[in-house]
């Protein structure tokens, strides 16, 4: 009985630095990945100046994202793919859930017109308020799509992350209303002091 203990424990042992190894290979390999991106001149930190990048929308006008917004709205960035259930969802959702006068919610994708022209036509989207630019997702550091990042007025990223139903989207709204609220709390104390 001992013995069989013994040999038992001694197979556990084996499998745990077995399940080891093959972890630390696994570490090492994603960080090998994580280290061969390319750096870029602007990252995208939630708190901090949002990137800016201009691009043609669908209409053909070019749209400047990031930077103070000319029209005094916040900006609602929803980074979606053609022919995913979750993108129409989330498309639904921050379709129900914004307020257009005080947030321009604008689309951005990558890849043809052409595969986003039922999405379009099904939530009356406008030519105006749709980008497709990989080049915008890849300064926003956007990995998985449906997406999300939030501006506000001043240009400054208030919230960005992936968005997996409605009520991750309206957490990530609520967030960046407060960020917004204690920025502006900070700006008003700052004011304050100057006076």
């Amino acid at each position: 009985m001992l013995i069989a203990s013994l040999f038992l424990l001694w197979m556990v042992v084996i499998l745990l630095v077995v399940a080891v190894v093959a972890l630390s290979r696994q570490v090492r390999a994603m960080q090998d990945g994580v280290g061969a991106v390319a750096p870029r001149a602007v990252v995208a930190v939630p708190g901090r100046a949002a990137p800016v990048v201009s691009a043609p929308t669908l209409a053909g006008d070019m749209l400047t994202i990031g930077g103070p917004s000319a029209d005094g709205r916040a900006q609602l960035l929803l980074f979606i793919a053609p022919g995913c259930a979750a993108s129409r969802s989330a498309v639904r959702d921050a379709l129900a859930l914004t307020n257009r006068t005080q947030l321009r919610l604008l689309f951005l994708g990558e890849g043809r017109a052409e595969d986003y022209a039922d999405m379009l036509r099904q939530h009356r989207i406008r030519d105006t308020d749709i980008i497709l630019n990989a080049q915008v997702g890849a300064d926003f550091r956007i990995g998985t799509r449906p997406s999300a990042a939030l501006i506000d007025a001043g240009g400054r990223l208030l919230a960005r992350g992936a968005i997996d139903g409605r009520a991750q989207l309206e957490a990530l709204l609520a967030h960046g209303q407060a960020d917004a609220a204690v920025g502006q709390d900070a700006d008003a104390k700052i004011v304050a002091l100057a006076s």
